[in-house]
């Protein structure tokens, strides 16, 4: 069944590259694109599409959340990325696009996007770890006290504790074994690592 896709970024040669890549790829029954963030919200609304490319210079993260909600639900957005964004901004994405990526991965990435369940957060709660907080976690199921942590890190006792509260509640995850699983898991850490 053929989508629509909505490409949203500033500068035209890339816009205009991904414009073509969507083409060729054969996914896409109508293909939109926009220069200007300022237009971004209406043209959602109005097409509604199955994708959205956008550059995350053109788009909060408040933002993200209310295009997600005002949609059908099934909103797909993939950032194109050309340079640093913040880890909390990039979370709300449901694909990264790089642009050195080749065509054959942005091909892979974008029918990823089908496979996917759009990321639904909103702008409170994020049940992504920041980097400090996978900088605790890689300490802690590596077996080091608070205070050891705290040392490493050269932050206060109270704070490790905190980021250790907030690691459980995002990860729905109470015991330090689980915690080293899901670090094994998701390759934050080795299993050579574990003490």
């Amino acid at each position: 069944m053929a989508k629509s896709i909505i490409i949203a970024e500033q500068s035209e040669i890339i816009r205009k590259g991904l414009v073509s890549l969507a083409e060729n790829f054969g996914f896409f029954n109508a293909i939109r694109e926009l220069s200007c963030a300022s237009a971004l919200k209406d043209a959602v609304d109005k097409y509604n599409p199955d994708v959205l490319i956008v550059n995350p210079l053109m788009v909060s993260a408040e933002a993200m959340v209310d295009l997600r909600e005002n949609g059908s639900g099934a909103l797909r957005i993939a950032a194109v990325v050309y340079t640093l964004f913040d880890d909390e901004l990039m979370s709300h994405f449901d694909e990264v696009i790089m642009v050195g990526d080749t065509r054959q991965k942005i091909q892979k990435k974008i029918q990823a996007l089908f496979d996917k369940t759009p990321v639904k957060k909103d702008a409170k709660t994020q049940d992504t770890l920041s980097a400090r907080e996978l900088d605790v976690l890689k300490l802690l199921v590596k077996g080091f006290s608070n205070k050891e942590i705290s040392d490493k890190l050269f932050i206060s006792v109270h704070t490790v504790i905190s980021h250790r509260k907030n690691i459980t509640q995002k990860l729905n995850i109470k015991s330090v074994a689980g915690l080293t699983v899901y670090a094994i898991l998701n390759e934050l850490i080795s299993m050579d690592e574990v003490q």
